[in-house]
């Protein structure tokens, strides 16, 4: 094969050449707006992009968030107080809301109840009164709460008609909402977790670093606490822990005496 240029003797270095402009990265590894908006984008940031695209994760984060901004003002959303009771209606079932009485438009609104006996078996049987429309109130004054214990108030989002009844979940066995009801457990039961969780994580980030810290024989005996309590049944633990609160405690104290039993089992990992 025949070529321009001869090849080097033996031993000769070899000729190259070297631009003398300077270097430039940018010019080198040229990249668009969106490129580099991507390349220098923070970990929060491409947290936020992945989580934005999974459209199963994002429908389920706002509906927590809908859920936790409803357990903030669960007094004003719940139809009747925590412990209304209602004698003449026990174990009613669910009423349906309706929009439409006769092919004419109304607006939301329940039929009446109306209950009889069966003497035979005692049970209570409940019938829709279609001539009974009750129609229901918004942003009306119903029964009075203590908003977060704190703050006294008689507003909420819906009510039964005057003299009427609304039991959209029906009512248990004292006559009680059990919608009511749900919508005051819930702030119970999603706080609770979000509670105990940050108790547990920040008495075990205290003992853990004491633990590294000092070495030795703390960490020892550390080490041998962690494993007597991962080693004991948790269901029994919890409901020995719980039933030895006392029951003459109000429901903020059992609320954080449950909380912190969560806490102390849950530190340890």
């Amino acid at each position: 094969m025949k070529t321009d240029s001869p090849l080097p003797a033996p031993g000769a270095p070899l000729e190259h050449y070297v631009s003398s402009a300077p270097f430039d990265l940018q010019s080198v590894e040229a990249m668009t707006a969106e490129q580099s908006k991507v390349f220098q984008a923070s970990q929060l940031r491409l947290m936020w992009w992945k989580f934005r695209m999974h459209r199963l994760a994002l429908v389920s984060g706002i509906f927590l968030i809908v859920l936790y901004f409803g357990i903030l003002i669960c007094e004003f959303l719940a139809p009747y107080n925590l412990h209304t009771r209602n004698m003449d209606y026990i174990y009613s079932p669910p009423q349906q809301v309706h929009l439409f009485h006769n092919g004419e438009f109304v607006g939301p609104f329940v039929y009446g109840r109306q209950m009889t006996l069966d003497m035979d078996t005692l049970k209570r049987n409940y019938i829709d009164d279609q001539g009974d429309v009750q129609r229901l109130r918004f942003f009306c004054k119903g029964d009075s709460y203590r908003f977060w214990g704190l703050i006294e108030g008689d507003r909420h989002f819906v009510c039964a008609a005057e003299n009427g009844q609304l039991f959209l979940a029906g009512t248990d066995r004292l006559g009680r909402d059990v919608l009511s009801r749900m919508i005051y457990g819930a702030r119970i039961s999603l706080t609770i977790g979000l509670v105990g969780i940050s108790f547990s994580f920040l008495l075990g980030i205290v003992i853990g670093g004491l633990a590294g810290y000092h070495g030795g024989i703390f960490d020892l005996i550390v080490q041998r606490i962690i494993e007597v309590l991962q080693s004991i049944p948790s269901i029994p633990l919890w409901l020995a822990l719980a039933a030895i609160m006392p029951i003459t405690w109000s429901p903020i104290l059992i609320y954080f005496g449950i909380t912190v039993i969560l806490g102390v089992l849950d530190w340890t990992g």
